[in-house]
């Protein structure tokens, strides 16, 4: 698993700037910069019943699915980093959050 560090505080899943979900996925297929990608596990806090307060305790180790097969971390769609950083801190939706720990193997 992977230790997560989550800016996204707008996020249902956010706590204390950790992630109480126990797995994310992360999309951007075609990816060449960290802003090419996204959680689309992101929800708005507010559009669901489920309150950061509400999903347990935030964790760092976390299962992280990831289609940026671009990225230099990816394994078989699978994060296989020691440490990831997801960033988005007033997001609205997943379009505006990004995994900044990505490194695209094109460069």
């Amino acid at each position: 698993m992977t230790n997560l560090d989550c800016t996204v505080v707008t996020c249902v899943y956010n706590k204390d700037r950790c992630c109480c979900k126990e797995n994310i996925k992360v999309d951007g297929s075609d990816a060449r910069h960290n802003r090419d990608t996204f959680c689309t596990s992101f929800r708005e806090r507010g559009d669901s019943a489920t309150n950061a307060a509400d999903c347990g305790c935030p964790a760092k180790p976390t299962d992280i699915s990831c289609e940026a097969t671009t990225c230099t971390f990816n394994d078989d769609c699978k994060c296989n980093a020691n440490h990831i950083s997801v960033a988005g801190s007033n997001a609205c939706d997943c379009q505006q959050t990004e995994c900044a720990s990505f490194r695209c193997k094109c460069d």
